[in-house]
């Protein structure tokens, strides 16, 4: 276990997990918690943009892969909020958890789609 390898995701963490926080902050969330989707939409696309760029031959060290793929980008994205979130909504609202589910997996997966193959292709 490298203790040097593990302070660049506890950094990275940190970083990320303030900048959802400040993120959820700004953004009004009364019908639908718009803070929580779009960090998960943002996150998925940066993260598929880096995984994109390395896939293209780009060359990351593993110590900005694990502060910003792992930290900063893990941390920023939640599928635990957004768990709870799409069962406290659907207690009041099952429509909108409905919306919200679909928004954030169908966005999401696409989302890192594209980030991946922009990269992909502005690096090849």
């Amino acid at each position: 276990m490298d203790l040097r390898l593990i302070a660049f995701v506890a950094a990275g963490g940190a970083i990320g997990a303030v900048a959802r926080y400040l993120l959820q902050q700004w953004i009004p969330s009364e019908s639908m918690p718009w803070g929580t989707m779009v960090a998960n939409l943002a996150g998925s696309f940066l993260l598929g943009a880096m995984f994109g760029a390395i896939a293209a031959g780009s060359e990351f060290s593993e110590e900005s892969i694990l502060l910003f793929g792992t930290g900063v980008l893990g941390a920023f994205t939640t599928m635990s909020t957004f768990a709870v979130d799409a069962i406290k909504i659907g207690e009041s609202n099952p429509s909108n958890s409905i919306i919200m589910v679909l928004i954030t997996l169908v966005g999401s997966v696409g989302l890192a789609w594209i980030g991946w193959r922009l990269t992909a292709a502005v690096i090849a």
